[in-house]
């Protein structure tokens, strides 16, 4: 990117994250005229995004300062906007403005905020499209990625910790574990039983990390064009589990089960209404099933010249 760009940054000032010091260091490239939008309400960064991305003269970048749920409403609206025939939307440069930050290190491997600014300020950054999904119940759209079970448990036992950033996901992780319990569930992929039985927690990519540390979707690859699902059955260790999260492969874990599609249905067999979230945000607790369609090419963002791992360029 050159001298002279338009660069509108949509800031959730209650987000976990330092807001002012990562739109100070956009400001101090001096490479773009930064103009700041700071949101004051849940939904706000949707609404922002897809004015800016509809306007006469749109931004030639729009940048998310908060945590992966403001990243998903930012990502929403320039969906909603591309959707709604706004022709070029601008791409999206997200920074790690919040606590876990999983798809700050899915875009830029977790590179400092500063090194990242001046990449993608002086045209050293590459624009590259990413998948999203779709939850069919609610047409809310997925960025980072969704699931039922444990980890949407660790997003609501975070909310009285007194943990900041990803200490805060791991601790509420742990605490989570002690008194969780499985639930009687089906899991389809493209129509196909992947497993029907007790569940502890199913992970859907998007993204490989939650929490900005815990590899739950080892194999998933952001723009093929499929959405990958770990489940973890009843069957596994969870010690096992917790720690191949961190440090190694899931997958190699007994009881575990992998699976990979355009649609994925989760439902609890007994009737009870899904425990689920998507990019960190746990949603109400109102049907026994979610139904989940990978969206191609959906998401233009900056990301690092040489592709991370989980992209289709490797």
């Amino acid at each position: 990117m050159t001298q002279g760009l338009h660069v509108a940054v949509v800031v959730n000032p209650a987000a976990g994250g330092d807001g002012e010091r990562m739109v100070a260091a956009l400001e101090a490239v001096g490479a773009a005229e930064v103009h700041t939008v700071r949101t004051t309400a849940p939904g706000d960064a949707r609404d922002i995004a897809y004015k800016l991305a509809g306007a006469a003269e749109p931004p030639d970048l729009v940048v998310s300062v908060g945590g992966d749920g403001t990243v998903c409403e930012v990502a929403t609206g320039l969906f909603r906007a591309g959707e709604a025939g706004f022709g070029a939307v601008p791409p999206l440069l997200v920074a790690p403005g919040g606590t876990g930050n999983s798809v700050y290190r899915g875009l830029w491997n977790d590179a400092p905020w500063e090194t990242v600014v001046a990449l993608a300020l002086r045209g050293e950054a590459r624009a590259r499209t990413i998948d999203l999904a779709r939850i069919e119940q609610n047409d809310h759209v997925v960025v980072l990625g969704s699931g039922s079970g444990l980890f949407a448990a660790t997003l609501l036992a975070a909310r009285n910790r007194p943990e900041k950033g990803r200490d805060l996901l791991m601790a509420a992780a742990l605490a989570a574990m002690e008194d969780h319990e499985p639930y009687p569930g089906r899991v389809t992929v493209d129509g196909e039983v992947l497993h029907e039985g007790g569940v502890v927690e199913t992970i859907v990519g998007g993204f490989r990390y939650r929490g900005g540390l815990l590899n739950l979707v080892p194999a998933s690859i952001v723009d093929d064009g499929l959405l990958d699902i770990t489940v973890v059955t009843s069957a596994v260790d969870m010690g096992a589990f917790a720690q191949a999260a961190v440090q190694g492969d899931v997958h190699e874990v007994p009881g575990i089960l992998w699976g990979r599609g355009e649609r994925i249905t989760v439902a609890d067999t007994g009737g009870r209404a899904v425990l689920y979230e998507h990019d960190g945000e746990v949603m109400p607790r109102n049907t026994p099933a979610y139904d989940i369609h990978v969206v191609p090419s959906a998401l233009t963002v900056l990301t690092t010249a040489d592709a991370p791992p989980w992209f289709k360029e490797g």
